[in-house]
């Protein structure tokens, strides 16, 4: 009998990000550099689990220069950015 495994989809990836001095994102290194943020669409945060495993995360919706859109967020328990 197999048993059925859930298929990750859009698995959050590591990248670097410059701030500003409020911790929203300014520029996103990517392949071939530093790629400005145009704007901000929309910011959230999601605090929750506490009683298993604490997750703490400020989400960002933003524009990079260029028009593409980019979903990015700090985990704000390990200090690291990610993008989906």
């Amino acid at each position: 009998m197999s048993r059925l495994r859930p298929i990750p989809l859009d698995l959050p990836r590591k990248v670097t990000v410059r701030v500003d001095g409020d911790g929203r994102p300014r520029a996103v290194r990517g392949r071939r550099g530093w790629v400005g943020v145009a704007g901000i669409r929309e910011d959230w945060r999601i605090d929750d689990e506490w009683w298993r495993i604490p997750l703490s995360r400020h989400y960002f919706e933003v524009i990079l220069e260029g028009g593409r859109p980019l979903l990015l967020y700090h985990d704000r328990m390990e200090g690291g950015w990610y993008f989906q």
